[in-house]
């Protein structure tokens, strides 16, 4: 009867741990890809009524030798000023191949007459290689 326990826990750990390793993402936090941005603070906003719409461009680039799948790209916009409101996109690219450089465009909209200045953060997460 004692073996018939230890049996049972045996069982129940070893199928723990394969839904544990079934459950596991293979997405890492990709460094290798660059995101940049040379017109957060110089937008031209095109005014329409009570309303300013910003468009900002980000330059994604892979520099590596090595080809990227599933590439999912957070770009947070903070304001320098304290009326601005704070944004966020998400891009989804399917893949880079090496030494590829792909434009992002991401558009919103604020009050009209701020004059609103960004820095941004990004994160950008894909396939393991």
């Amino acid at each position: 009867m004692n073996s018939m326990r230890w049996y049972i826990w045996i069982v129940l750990v070893v199928f723990a741990c394969v839904l544990g390793a079934g459950c596991m993402s293979t997405r890492i936090q990709n460094t290798a890809i660059t995101v940049l941005s040379d017109d957060l603070d110089s937008f031209t906003p095109v005014n329409v009524g009570s309303v300013d719409f910003y468009t900002a461009d980000f330059q994604l680039e892979n520099p590596t030798n090595k080809t990227f799948e599933n590439i999912e790209v957070q770009v947070n916009l903070m304001p320098t000023t304290a009326y601005c409101h704070s944004q966020s996109a998400t891009f989804d690219i399917s893949s880079m191949t090496p030494h590829q450089k792909q434009k992002e465009t991401f558009s919103f909209s604020e009050f009209a007459d701020l004059d609103c200045a960004y820095n941004f953060t990004s994160s950008v997460t894909s396939d393991q290689p």
